[in-house]
């Protein structure tokens, strides 16, 4: 059975990488300039094309470096290095470029962004105390692309498709019902074949009504090695995948009905929040219900703590994300600072814009976000385990955006929510004053 909606193959499925900057010649070594983490911020030099390759890096999670700024004409370039690239810093400020690969190279290695909050201050556990000067400064703890002529961020992954599928067999967990063999429980078999690495972190969805913190059934999988295959049954081709442990519950797989999805939450780039990005408010997750129908519902004032990174492409910046993972990002209650945040683009910059084929989970504030911005695209994202409103139209005066095929779950209300009545409902899509 297959009545999952063909998803379009990106046009660059099968064709080879062409004007990929890591391999432009003049590029400058980052490691020639003498950058220290200390905390103390970075500017790159003017009009200059600064490469970042495997081994250069010499930050960790202690030592993060300051805020990095690119001038206009400037730009930092990610190489494709498969030993991948480890940064850890308190934010990117970009008025130049940001480039991982570009619209014709798709990166094949590893390069994660790790966004911290302060330098030092090893006492605390929570970044919370900067919500504050977070609200009122868009570069902290996040990759801020200004509104500049030329700003831009390119971040182009592996592709993986589809991003997101449905169930074609019933997982029976520890259920009766099912007459399903055990080997199920690790051996999952789709509606679609897919390309998923070895190693990836998979989600599968609940078949509950009930969908909260305190009543999960949801699960989430790694894949083993050589863990996906292809396999055709009465002349039909589905994706088997298999897990290293076996899930414990029931998802449900009907016939011309409701299947479970599965979505695939890993990519090879990788932007996220640091350690300290948690709420810290995370109990009780469940307490009595005052609504009919439910015995126990979430909890009023409790995660309502999270601060981690973000990301905002503003006015004349454009933005293209293809590939890429969101984890542990956003600032619960702080307008504006979302995971991937498109803020009054110019229409100009809206056309060439897009993010497609990436994931976001364990956000604290939404997944994707459109604010008075016009024909961006939105296509066969993953967003899972959000808090907010995952797929989020701010103004209701967005016009012309794609938003296609794009998958929500575990999405959470905020309970104490300061910015917009509508935070209160878990809704996957919100578009505000329509």
């Amino acid at each position: 059975m297959n009545y999952q909606p063909s998803m379009d193959v990106p046009a660059d499925a099968t064709t080879d990488p062409s004007s990929c900057p890591h391999l432009e010649s003049g590029l400058v070594d980052w490691n020639s300039l003498g950058f220290a983490p200390d905390g103390t911020d970075v500017v790159l030099p003017a009009d200059t094309a600064v490469i970042v390759r495997a081994g250069m890096l010499t930050s960790t999670s202690d030592s993060p470096y300051g805020r990095i700024t690119i001038p206009s004409g400037s730009r930092l370039i990610f190489d494709d290095a498969a030993s991948g690239i480890d940064m850890q810093t308190l934010g990117i400020t970009v008025n130049g470029s940001l480039e991982a690969g570009s619209p014709t190279c798709r990166i094949q290695g590893n390069v994660e962004i790790t966004l911290h909050g302060e330098y030092g201050n090893i006492s605390s556990s929570s970044d919370r105390h900067l919500s504050g000067a977070a609200g009122s400064d868009m570069g902290m703890k996040g990759i801020f692309v200004t509104d500049t002529p030329g700003a831009k961020m390119d971040l182009h992954g592996k592709l993986y498709h589809p991003t997101w599928t449905r169930l074609a067999a019933h997982i029976p967990g520890s259920q009766s019902e099912t007459s399903a063999p055990s080997v199920r429980n690790t051996e999952i078999f789709l509606q679609d074949c897919v390309n998923w690495p070895d190693g990836g972190e998979v989600i599968v969805t609940t078949s509950h009504v009930k969908d909260t913190r305190g009543y999960d059934y949801n699960e989430r999988g790694t894949i083993a090695t050589a863990g996906v295959k292809c396999v055709t049954v009465d002349g039909k081709d589905y994706g088997k995948v298999t897990l290293t442990q076996s899930l414990e519950h029931y998802h449900h797989a009907g016939l011309r009905e409701y299947q479970c999805e599965v979505g695939l939450l890993s990519r090879n780039i990788v932007v996220r929040g640091n350690d300290r990005s948690d709420p810290t408010d995370d109990s009780p997750l469940e307490c009595a219900s005052d609504k009919s129908g439910w015995s126990a519902m979430p909890c009023p004032e409790t995660f309502l703590t999270g601060l981690g990174g973000h990301t905002i492409v503003v006015g004349q910046a454009e933005g293209r994300i293809r590939g890429a993972e969101f984890f542990r990002m956003g600032m619960t209650n702080i307008m504006g600072r979302y995971p991937v945040h498109f803020h009054h683009q110019q229409s100009s910059s809206g056309m060439v814009s897009e993010v497609s084929d990436c994931s976001v989970h364990q956000s604290y504030f939404r997944a994707i976000t459109i604010h008075n911005a016009h024909y961006v695209r939105v296509q066969r994202n993953v967003a899972f385990d959000v808090s907010g409103h995952a797929y989020y139209l701010e103004s209701g005066v967005e016009e012309n955006n794609h938003v296609e095929y794009n998958l929500a779950a575990f999405v959470h209300p905020i309970n104490g929510a300061t910015l917009m009545p509508s935070n209160t409902v878990a809704n996957t899509y919100q578009s505000e004053n329509i």
